[in-house]
Parts: structure tokens; C-alpha cells; sequence
């Protein structure tokens, strides 16, 4: 079982194709009644609608609306074992598999419910459970007091038709993810800032009354007014921005991607959260490391963005992980600078693995700016 996925699916509400067991499933030594609640749940799963593998991740406690808690368990059942008691319960053999697995370095249950031929009902009545009933999860639960009806039966054994997963995104408050709608337009200053080689360089501390310079272990920037002209710059210009995708179809949408570009020609910059400009500093202990680009192992959860610079465009790409029909992520922030007013299109791709086709894409952003000039006197005044 990919570790990426499985911390994907901590991002995800329950659903048809999810569930979340904060404890390990009686089993050994556990009575018929405490058993069937394993049964239930595998058999809900089974019969529901659905055009994915569904999982159930046992030692994990969900949050709604957040990142579910990984609770760990010390038990694992037998995959072996358990298949042989379910399947010597059911009319057919059902298609699942039970996975040890660790995310966080803490242990859990993973089992895996494949898609299948419906109905699957008991050949006879275990535990809380009747034979005959066709138990169906609906949403995020399956109720044994509501097994499926004729009509779900008769349709169980239709296959869906075969139809693509509809993905829309657009943009939305970065502080409060209020949806704003495929066109954003931003507020900003543009400084004009003088030629660099027109910057002066910080002095070293002046010498002493022996004329030596003072012994410190700290170091001089020399770049300091020109680090705190491109701060400057940076800080009034580019603006936070966040993206909502969501699956507004039928279909579970798997492994989703967005992106798009950014021509040079377009007057348009984007930064990453982590390459931001920090002030500057006059001294400092030694060489800053930025240890925010740095990112070799930074691990991908639903929503990363990644900014990619050439020469002539840039692109930016944003995982997605699955998305169940109804579920919505939002992206991480990243900024955007935008030097003209004019209303510029972002034309890119959404992908999914699911999709017969990548699904257009187009943003439109504009910008009302005011410009100002930074002269050398100023900069060296803020400074």
C-alpha cells in the first residue's frame, strides 16, 4: 500500500469509499453480535455505488474539515483468515484485502474493498445481521436497519454508464476560502525601483580609535539595500491567492492534477509560500542558508503547489490526491504580481487518471495598481 495515498485519504471525509475506525475490529475470541460490525461495514462497502477501490483505515480518528488523527493500534487481523470468514458467510465471494500499514510512524489497519459484482448478501443471519438483506453504505455510514431496497438491487446489477468526472476550479479567499469565481482581481502597488548598480553597498563598521575594525562575530551584509529594495518591491506587489478544486460530478475523480502557465510576455510573477523575501538584515552571524528551498523530501498533501520558472513561461502545478463526488480541496497559498492592468487569461489542463481527456482550463486576473518611485535617499532612509 503507497504511503502517499494513504496520507492523501487522511485529507478526506467519510464517504462511500471511506471510513475511519478509530479501534482495531473485534475479532479473536469477539461474539457473533461484535463481529457482524466488521461484516456490516465490508458489505456496505461492496454494494455501494461507487467507480473506485473504497478503504477502511483502522486507528485513525477523523476530523471533519481537517486532517483526520492517526490514533495508531497494537493488533493486526489475519488478511488469510478473514477472508475466510466473510466469504464462508456471503452468496459470492467478496473482493477485499486487509494491509498492515504505518503512516507517522505509527501503526494501522487497512482494508481495501475493490469494486465488484453487486449484490452481495448472507446466506444466513449472523450476529445483528438477517440473511438475505443487501447491505448498502450510503454517504458516510451503512445502517442495518435500512438495507438496500428492490430498486437499488435491480440497479446493482446495471453497470454505470461510462462517464467522465467533472472538475471545476476556481479562485477563493485566501483567509476565509469564500469562493470568488474563475476571474480574480487584486489590489497593489507597483514600485519602481532604482538601478542596481545605482544601490550603494553597506559599509563595514567603522575602525576603531587604533584603526583597526571592531572584532565582532558578526557579518557585514553588504547586499542589505539592495535585498530591501527587492523586499520592498515584492511585499507591495504580489498578493496571496488560493484555488478550490472540486469534483462537481458523479464519478470519483483519482490521482487529480492542475496546472497551468504563464507567459513571460504576460507582466505576471508567482512566488511559493517558502520563497517569499524575509527582511533583510545589516548583520548577520554568517551566511544565511534559506533552508525553505531546500525541498528534495518535502512531502505532497492534497493541495501543494508547485512553481516551476524557465525562461520564456512559468507553470504552476497543484496534486489534488482523489476526489469523491461532492469533495472540494482548497490549494496551499501562493502569490501572484501582476505589473499591467489588463486582464490576462491562465490557460492550463485539470488531469485525472479517470478523465477520457485533461478538461480546460482557463483563469482570468486583473489588476488595478498604483505605481510609485523608490529613490536611493529613501531606500537609504528605510533602511
Amino acid at each position: 500500500m503507497k504511503t502517499q495515498l494513504l496520507e492523501s485519504l487522511l485529507y478526506e471525509e467519510e464517504s462511500p469509499t471511506l471510513d475511519f475506525k478509530k479501534e482495531q475490529y473485534p475479532f479473536s475470541k469477539a461474539t457473533e453480535e461484535q463481529k457482524s460490525e466488521l461484516v456490516k461495514d465490508i458489505l456496505g462497502f461492496a454494494n455501494a455505488w461507487r467507480r473506485s477501490d473504497a478503504y477502511i483505515l483502522i486507528g485513525v480518528e477523523e476530523v471533519r474539515g481537517g486532517k483526520s488523527e492517526v490514533i495508531g493500534i497494537q493488533n493486526h487481523l489475519d488478511d488469510h483468515t478473514l477472508q475466510q470468514f466473510i466469504n464462508s458467510l456471503t452468496n459470492q465471494p467478496v473482493r477485499f484485502h486487509y494491509e498492515a500499514a504505518t503512516i507517522e510512524d505509527k501503526q494501522v489497519g487497512v482494508i481495501r474493498i475493490e469494486q465488484q459484482t453487486r449484490p452481495i448478501y448472507l446466506k444466513k443471519k449472523y450476529g445483528k445481521l438477517d440473511k438475505d438483506k443487501v447491505y448498502v453504505r450510503r454517504g458516510s455510514s451503512t445502517d442495518p436497519q435500512k438495507p438496500a431496497t428492490l430498486d437499488e438491487i435491480a440497479q446493482m446489477r446495471v453497470e454505470p454508464e461510462d462517464i467522465d468526472a467533472n472538475l471545476a476550479v476556481v479562485f477563493s479567499n485566501p483567509d476565509t476560502k469564500e469562493l470568488i469565481g474563475s476571474h480574480l482581481s487584486i489590489e497593489a502597488k507597483l514600485y519602481n525601483l532604482p538601478p542596481s548598480y545605482s544601490i550603494p553597498s553597506l559599509p563595514d563598521s567603522p575602525r576603531n580609535s587604533y584603526g583597526f575594525y571592531s572584532t565582532s562575530m558578526y557579518r557585514t551584509n553588504h547586499q542589505y539595500y539592495r535585498d530591501l529594495a527587492h523586499y520592498i518591491y515584492v511585499c507591495k506587489l504580489f498578493r496571496p491567492v488560493r484555488l478550490s478544486i472540486s469534483n462537481v460530478g458523479r464519478v470519483a475523480a483519482r490521482n487529480v492534477r492542475v496546472e497551468f502557465s504563464v507567459n513571460s510576455l504576460m507582466q505576471i510573477e508567482m512566488l511559493e509560500k517558502e520563497d517569499l523575501p524575509q527582511m533583510p538584515k545589516k548583520q548577520s552571524l554568517g551566511p544565511e542558508l534559506n533552508l525553505n528551498r531546500m525541498r528534495l523530501n518535502r512531502s505532497k498533501t492534497p493541495g501543494s503547489v508547485c512553481i516551476k520558472q524557465t525562461a520564456h513561461q512559468l507553470t504552476v502545478e497543484i496534486d489534488c490526491g482523489d476526489l469523491q463526488p461532492g469533495r472540494r480541496i482548497f490549494s496551499d497559498v501562493f502569490y501572484i504580481g501582476k505589473k499591467t492592468e489588463n486582464c490576462d487569461n491562465l490557460i492550463g489542463a485539470v488531469y485525472a487518471d479517470n478523465l477520457s481527456s485533461p478538461s480546460e482550463l482557463t483563469l482570468t486576473i486583473s489588476a488595478s495598481l498604483s505605481e510609485y518611485s523608490l529613490t536611493v535617499e529613501e531606500l537609504m532612509s528605510r533602511g
